[in-house]
């Protein structure tokens, strides 16, 4: 059984645009009137976290602006080569853009959670194109190099290590050859920081993990973020229950990258809830995921208004981002 190739229907460019401009207006209005505190308790193995980095905030806020457009950009580029989500809908850029600018510590300035999130759409076009392959070992070299890098500057990298491992059995390039890469992959950064005098390992510190309601907050703040997460928790789990009828009955590629994406998605979900002092890192990462999901209800079911499943979402994060200017 195969998937064909559906064409755009109700959204289209025009969504497309007003999307993107609902989300700088969002992004703008947080940077001006809704300022974020970041304590920077949240460290990489040895080297501050982004959340951390020492920017002027006019030019913080332009290039975390700048990296949530790129994700979004490398996420249709991914689909386009790869047809992962098999629609030419314009779901996967319009309603990434407007859930990732729904939150204003997301969007305020450079921060873990787009960092994060940037790195794993890179790795998932990068483990898309190793599938079957006889040798993948510079795909699986270059996915460790950029877990090893991640992990430097924010410890959230560390169990998309494990996950990365997930991938390559799904695209059945798991080999010795190809582990042996990774785990090379992964230590090169080390390597070559401490052999040129770089970092010593005096500077090396492990994070302990805060599990769930550990950590007081602001109560209208932490309720509105909770909603968010809890929005794109339930409806990628239902919209991936009900996709997987279709994906597991079709093509073997298709399925081996979309469970690429859900596991990607769970992962971001476990860590919140284990890692719960520095959530903020997967948020962005399980937004990314919960689109895939809704863009495949479009490709996979072809609902009569395909508009109105990037629709109603959108709107429930828009007014999310409302309530959290107003509170």
């Amino acid at each position: 059984m195969g998937f064909e190739l559906r064409e755009s229907s109700g959204l289209g460019k025009t969504g497309v645009a007003l999307a993107a401009l609902a989300a700088f207006t969002m992004a703008l209005l947080s940077f001006l009137f809704h300022p974020v505190e970041i304590t920077p308790l949240q460290y990489g193995i040895c080297l501050p976290s982004p959340d951390s980095w020492d920017f002027a905030p006019l030019w913080s806020w332009i290039v975390n602006t700048l990296l949530i457009g790129l994700i979004a950009l490398l996420l249709f580029l991914v689909n386009k080569s790869y047809n992962f989500v098999r629609t030419t809908e314009p779901v996967l850029v319009a309603l990434f853009l407007l859930m990732a600018t729904s939150g204003p510590a997301y969007t305020e300035g450079i921060n873990a959670s787009v960092i994060l999130c940037l790195a794993n759409v890179v790795a998932l076009g990068v483990i898309f194109d190793s599938y079957d392959s006889r040798n993948a070992t510079r795909e699986m070299f270059t996915l460790g190099i950029l877990i090893g890098i991640g992990m430097m500057v924010q410890y959230a990298f560390f169990p998309m290590a494990f996950l990365f491992i997930l991938w390559a059995l799904f695209m059945k390039v798991l080999r010795i050859r190809e582990t042996l890469a990774y785990i090379v992959g992964i230590l090169c950064p080390y390597w070559i920081a401490l052999g040129t005098g770089w970092l010593s390992f005096s500077e090396f510190h492990f994070p302990s993990l805060s599990p769930l309601f550990t950590e007081g907050q602001d109560p209208s703040e932490f309720f509105i973020m909770l909603i968010g997460i809890g929005l794109a928790t339930v409806m990628g789990f239902l919209m991936a229950l009900v996709n997987s009828i279709k994906l597991y009955a079709g093509n073997s590629k298709v399925n081996a990258m979309n469970l690429c994406v859900t596991t990607l998605g769970a992962t971001a979900i476990l860590c919140i809830l284990f890692d719960f002092d520095n959530m903020h890192a997967y948020v962005t990462t399980l937004y990314l995921a919960a689109t895939v999901q809704v863009a495949n209800v479009c490709a996979l079911w072809n609902p009569r208004e395909p508009w109105l499943v990037t629709a109603i979402p959108g709107v429930c994060y828009i007014a999310l981002f409302v309530c959290s200017l107003l509170l």
